[in-house]
């Protein structure tokens, strides 16, 4: 009887620990979104301002940033900018950045294609023209993380309810 009962202690504990990663998951995305907006304001203002090089601008960027996972992207691209040259490389750098960082990320795809389209025409167009990129990206990032912030209250709720609820109904059913 009391394996029983240690089984289903281990059930319902699994359930709960299963239900509050979900939650986590959804307030990391939010945290990563709001995130990447402060990277992309800083990289707006080191490339308009004072015209640094994308590779020390990475390198600026992943050491100003809090969050490891974005501050990870930054230097792969620094990395993927470094093996492969500048200019028109930079947009491909970014893109292999993003995808070298993805599963570290609590970002939904849609989140990473908006993140992948900062990167186009990076390096190879003028100042005015990135800057202006990057704004309307921070713009569409800005968005998507006003929409995260909104619907994480309610859904971290519910997967925190579904965890328990959920680990309940299993051990019903085995008992």
């Amino acid at each position: 009887m009391l394996v029983k009962w240690f089984g289903a202690l281990l059930i319902l504990g699994a359930a709960y620990s299963f239900g509050n990663s979900q939650a986590q998951r959804l307030r990391r995305r939010v945290a990563e979104l709001e995130e990447f907006r402060l990277a992309l304001r800083l990289l707006m203002a080191e490339i308009g301002y004072t015209a640094t090089p994308l590779p020390k601008a990475m390198d600026i960027l992943s050491a100003r940033l809090r969050r490891v996972e974005v501050g990870a992207f930054f230097r792969a691209v620094k990395k993927n900018l470094a093996a492969g040259g500048q200019g028109s490389d930079a947009s491909m750098a970014w893109m292999e950045g993003a995808v070298s960082v993805k599963k570290e990320l609590a970002l939904t795809e849609e989140d990473m294609a908006v993140l992948v389209r900062a990167g186009a025409g990076l390096g190879g167009l003028g100042r005015e023209e990135q800057v202006r990129q990057l704004e309307l990206v921070d713009a569409q990032l800005a968005q998507l993380a006003a929409e995260a912030a909104h619907g994480c209250r309610d859904r971290e709720k519910m997967w925190r309810y579904l965890g328990v609820l959920g680990g309940v109904a299993v051990v019903i059913l085995l008992l």
